[in-house]
């Protein structure tokens, strides 16, 4: 069984004292195991960056348990959360590099709180992580000569270049394209196959793709992820049928026409939100956030699919709530039936 990496339990924060006091965070009770790579996603002022800052022992919770590499958060003293900042990989929004330094000595800076930066083969580490975010060619380079892109690259090559066992990461694909983009979650994926954990603060829907576990924050408490995107989802859904029912019933039903194209390999993956994507885009009927609904809607419905599908009882499931959708009015017509008939299909291999 994986590590667990990050133990939280009951944990609440708050600001000021007494009549001024507000709190932040309320009851948080979350584990992270070696292996995983968990999405942190809430509004802004949800509390999602006071979260990883306290389980990266920067911050002091007022409240609860945090454990993190087997050490005691709550209590611990500045030399014991010092050691702990040296196993952990901290990607900020604000790059924070320093100006007058190179690119590869900002990298290297990742390494001075260990021997790392000493050992023979310091110069190849940072050649090796610079490769891999793309920016072995600008190593040389201050920051001033880097685009903002680049400049996020480089911040997330400096918290790799250790090979943390933690990994915390704050809007860390936010500033790129998505080449660049994936290019970094494929860094974060082999670090947590390798043992490492990630935990990625973000908005972004192509890292949602990627997780392994979704953690939704709203106001400083943690909730189901599912039912929060079922709310948004639903009330948009409502809104989009008064403006449009017509256009609203034609996208549910590419949407659905895409979910049975995602199934043909039997996989639901971030390959096929590419290629929804770049489909939609090329017959030119949808754009904007009507074509990110379509994909959305169609891999959501792939998914589930598969999932029930899986299981025999999934299929009971779904075959009697069917039915009874047809037995509203009393009467099953042939039509009904042929349709129960494909919906209850098995989707193709």
């Amino acid at each position: 069984m994986p590590d667990t990496l990050v133990d939280v339990e009951q944990l609440s924060f708050a600001h000021g004292q007494g009549a001024h006091q507000r709190w932040v965070l309320t009851d948080i009770t979350l584990e992270i195991r070696s292996g995983e790579l968990a999405v942190l996603t809430g509004p802004s002022g949800s509390g999602k960056s006071t979260l990883l800052t306290i389980i990266g022992g920067l911050r002091s919770a007022n409240k609860g348990s945090v454990r993190v590499l087997d050490r005691q958060l709550i209590g611990a003293k500045e030399s014991d959360l010092e050691r702990l900042r040296r196993q952990v990989g901290f990607i900020f929004q604000q790059h924070n590099l320093a100006p007058a330094l190179s690119l590869a000595q900002n990298i290297q800076m990742g390494m001075q709180h260990s021997d790392g930066h000493k050992s023979d083969d310091a110069a190849a580490r940072i050649q090796s992580i610079a490769a891999r975010v793309g920016l072995d060619d600008h190593l040389h380079k201050p920051p001033s000569q880097l685009s903002g892109g680049q400049q996020q690259r480089a911040g997330i090559a400096r918290a790799l270049v250790q090979s943390p066992k933690l990994i915390l990461a704050d809007e860390p694909t936010a500033s790129l394209d998505r080449t660049s983009g994936q290019m970094v979650m494929d860094l974060f994926r082999e670090f947590a196959a390798a043992g490492s954990a990630v935990i990625l603060v973000t908005h972004d829907k192509r890292v949602l793709d990627q997780a392994d576990r979704i953690l939704h924050l709203e106001d400083g408490q943690l909730v189901p992820a599912v039912d929060q995107l079922m709310h948004d989802t639903s009330e948009g859904l409502k809104k989009l049928m008064h403006i449009d029912a017509p256009r609203l019933g034609r996208m549910m039903s590419v949407g659905q026409a895409l979910a049975q194209v995602a199934l043909a390999d039997g996989k639901v993956d971030a390959e096929e939100r590419i290629a929804m994507r770049e489909a939609l885009t090329q017959r030119k009927i949808f754009s904007g956030a009507e074509l990110d609904l379509i994909v959305d809607l169609a891999l959501a419905q792939a998914q589930a699919w598969l999932q029930t599908s899986a299981s025999e009882e999934g299929m009971q499931d779904l075959q009697r709530a069917v039915e009874a959708v047809a037995l509203a009015d009393d009467v099953v017509t042939e039509e009904e039936r042929a349709v129960i008939r494909g919906l209850l299909r098995k989707p193709p291999a």
